[in-house]
């Protein structure tokens, strides 16, 4: 006689990560070799984890900063919409997210506002936005310390970059 097994556990829903991942790249209009594209945002998720770790901040919001942060840029250059556009880009995904409604609202916050030149003492978004401008030598710039805001992420940047506490570096 053979027997089946089978289980009354639900099924564990797979992490979306990839998929959403793999969605933005395929819309990216830059391309997957862009400055601001799929290797940037691999940087900036990796460092804004590390961060948000060191510094009390939401490490699971941090990962999909890195993600979304730059995904819906139309220029190397000057965009200033394309922290707007990140946010409907995970307003899009927001059911894929696993996220509370804090999280979230975090995340949409340091989107749309991480290209403000703006500092802030919420550890989740200072990681988000040091991890960003933390990677600003891919475009020929020095991060400032003056312009990060975790301790962490300063401490980074002095060590890396012994100029970082001064001189007219931009905010990324």
């Amino acid at each position: 006689m053979i027997f089946s097994v089978t289980s009354s556990m639900p099924a564990q829903a797979a992490d979306p990560y990839a998929a959403i991942k793999a969605e933005l790249i395929a819309q990216f209009a830059l391309g997957p070799g862009s400055l601001q594209g799929p290797q940037h945002w691999q940087r900036v998720e990796e460092t804004a984890v590390r961060l948000a770790q060191l510094g009390g901040g939401d490490a699971e919001v941090a990962r999909w900063f890195g993600l979304f942060h730059d995904a819906a840029r139309h220029s190397e250059g000057a965009d200033p919409l394309h922290g707007h556009r990140a946010v409907r880009l995970v307003d899009h995904d927001r059911t894929r997210l696993g996220l509370t409604d804090t999280q979230l609202k975090l995340l949409q916050w340091a989107c749309e506002h991480h290209a403000s030149g703006q500092t802030t003492d919420e550890p989740t978004v200072g990681a988000c936005w040091d991890a960003d401008r933390l990677d600003l030598p891919r475009v020929g710039l020095q991060p400032q310390a003056r312009y990060l805001s975790t301790v962490a992420g300063r401490a980074q940047a002095l060590r890396l970059f012994p100029t970082a506490a001064g001189g007219l570096g931009s905010p990324g």
